[in-house]
């Protein structure tokens, strides 16, 4: 028994510090992803969405903490009931999300690895049952090594979050998992799998209808809808509801996708993607841009920067800043590309080149 107990406790020690610090290297897009889970037809918990970063920044660094502890055997009781309130907190929300399909990846993992909403619970109940076993069985939960080196561990292991937070807050990501990290190719995360020849998603697609005689709502697949006039033709019974798709078969999905630019109400996102060189500032929230920097960018732009190379703002309103000519994306697509408002991205022909917070702006480009 004692050698079970310590085997699921390394296992889910070891999972929470992972969890944890994949997500704690960027706060910014776990608070994006609790800000799903906030919006009205969720959880219906708006009040909380203006403090989704600090929740986020407390939360994952409190997960790290919590597999600190249950490795090092410290506050035993604080440690398995925190374990359990978080595990059966999540696993409602997972649970929630999948049944209702409402928020299509939990961000357990962040941007590293994505797992559809059944799988997520799925992982959750594996967990519950390991703490709920750990809960039970607690007696043989004890130090590995003396108190002293367990608290030099979680002081290590805390101020190393804090860290790796204050890192993804106030700059840059140091480790950037998302598909717009330096190095990666627009154009190719952009090709779908019919382009690469990989399988593709396959649906299926269901019809709903009413019966206009008994008021009955009636359920059929695209092949009897198609296959019988009597569900479509002129003197049908049938009104036509809506259709919805079902995944039967998932298939290769590009890690890209709405990234398209509009200027001057043209798609010039070819265009932009084929130059030698670009420089995008990006402002995902514009309307929350403080002066200190826009000063910052405007200087950078007037001071350090050749002239000879484009540069283009990239943000969700047609509002002039910077001085630069203003082109419209996605503002999911713009929080994506960088966690930073404003921030720098170097394109050239597609291939991210750089990436610079408005803080870290290099002293000539």
């Amino acid at each position: 028994m004692k050698f079970l107990v310590s085997l699921i406790r390394v296992f889910v020690g070891i999972f929470f510090i992972i969890s944890g610090l994949v997500k704690v290297v960027d706060p910014r897009g776990f608070s994006y992803k609790l800000e799903e889970y906030f919006a009205p037809d969720v959880l219906d918990l708006a009040f909380l969405i203006d403090y989704a970063l600090p929740l986020a920044t407390f939360f994952v660094i409190f997960e790290i903490i919590l597999g600190f502890l249950l490795l090092m055997g410290l506050w035993r009781k604080f440690t398995l009931y925190s374990l359990l309130f978080v595990i059966v907190f999540f696993t409602f929300l997972t649970f929630y999300s999948a049944y209702f399909n409402k928020v299509t990846d939990c961000g357990c993992f962040g941007d590293a690895l994505k797992f559809t909403p059944w799988q997520s619970f799925g992982k959750d109940i594996i967990l519950l049952i390991g703490i709920l076993f750990l809960f039970w069985e607690r007696k043989y939960i004890y130090r590995w090594i003396s108190k002293p080196y367990a608290y030099t561990f979680l002081s290590l292991g805390l101020l190393f979050s804090i860290f790796l937070a204050y890192r993804g807050i106030w700059h840059l990501p140091i480790k950037d998992f998302r598909a717009y990290a330096v190095g990666k190719n627009i154009v190719e995360g952009m090709k779908s799998a019919k382009e690469l020849g990989l399988p593709q998603t396959k649906f299926k697609t269901q019809y709903t209808l009413r019966n206009t005689l008994n008021d009955k709502i009636l359920k059929i697949s695209e092949e009897e809808y198609m296959g019988d006039s009597k569900y479509w033709g002129d003197q049908s019974i049938y009104e036509f509801i809506g259709t919805e798709d079902e995944v039967i078969q998932k298939g290769y999905e590009p890690p890209i996708h709405d990234f398209v630019i509009y200027c001057n109400n043209e798609d010039q996102t070819q265009k932009i993607l084929n130059e030698e060189k670009v420089i995008l500032v990006i402002t995902p929230f514009p309307l929350e841009v403080n002066e200190e920097a826009r000063n910052a960018v405007t200087t950078w732009l007037n001071v350090a920067v050749n002239k000879k190379i484009p540069q283009i703002h990239l943000s969700t309103n047609e509002n002039p800043t910077f001085g630069l000519p203003t082109c419209l994306v996605d503002g999911i697509t713009l929080k994506t590309m960088i966690r930073a408002n404003p921030g720098v991205m170097i394109l050239e022909k597609g291939v991210i080149k750089n990436k610079f917070h408005w803080r870290d702006l290099p002293s000539q480009l």
